[in-house]
């Protein structure tokens, strides 16, 4: 099944061949867990994928979810006539001040949910996105084989050097590569976690563990990489040659 989250920038296509750098009964350490957008299809199909985030927000939602998918779903369909734009910007700055994780985690589902972006803490209101089926999709999600993991250090690279667990693939969803350096590492809300590409480099040089990141194939981040493996992707989730016509762009150091 399909992570119950969406983020139309986080829309990846490259899950088939992910699973063809990833063979079934891999443990897989998966680092800026957000969305769940490759993660839920991948532990669902045969591999364990330990989740990392650094960000309290994220962790919460998907332990909820875990624990209890059904009594989220029936909290978000109690509040989710969201129908004032107002009550919408106000809820998207106030949502984790609520004492229940319960509650703040069907916010969390409902805010993504009626966000033109789908991220939680920003974006326009788009009540026409939001279909109470998605509630049905929430209480039978399978997430057996998902474990998410709340990492201390701010800076997730810290992390993946301090995996003391069995590991066969680290893998990283990273999405765009911006060289703006107004940009660079910069979060937009509580949900996010800040990206340092040169860090993330210099990890993928000198780690000695298996490692896949995923990024939106721009001829900066090919170039940065041409001394990679690397495989491409078009917008339809094909594997192709021509990188001109690549939507994603996979990097293995193996």
């Amino acid at each position: 099944m399909k992570t119950p989250l969406k983020i139309p920038t986080r829309q990846f296509k490259s899950l088939s061949t992910v699973k063809k750098l990833i063979p079934v009964d891999s443990i897989v350490h998966s680092f800026l867990m957000f969305d769940g957008n490759i993660e839920v299809p991948l532990s669902n199909d045969g591999r364990t994928v330990i989740a990392h985030t650094n960000k309290y927000v994220n962790y919460e939602f998907w332990s909820c979810l875990k624990e209890n998918p059904a009594r989220v779903a029936e909290i978000a369909d109690h509040f989710d006539k969201i129908d004032d734009k107002n009550i919408f910007y106000i809820l998207q700055q106030t949502w984790p001040t609520y004492a229940d994780p319960y509650v703040r985690s069907a916010y969390y589902f409902l805010l993504n949910k009626y966000s033109d972006s789908g991220y939680i803490s920003h974006g326009e209101f788009t009540p026409e996105n939001y279909n109470p089926v998605a509630l049905v999709n929430l209480k039978r999600l399978p997430l057996q084989n998902l474990h998410v993991q709340l990492d201390q250090q701010e800076d997730f690279i810290d992390s993946m050097n301090r995996i003391d667990t069995l590991c066969d693939y680290i893998f990283l969803p990273i999405g765009r590569y911006s060289l703006n350096l107004l940009e660079e590492g910069r979060p937009e809300g509580f949900e996010e976690t800040k990206v340092y590409h040169k860090k993330v480099k210099q990890f993928f040089d000198s780690t000695d563990k298996r490692t896949v990141l995923l990024y939106r194939a721009t001829p900066a981040v090919i170039k940065l990489y041409k001394e990679s493996n690397m495989y491409f992707v078009d917008k339809w989730g094909r594997e192709i040659d021509n990188q001109k016509d690549a939507s994603e762009v996979l990097i293995a150091n193996f």
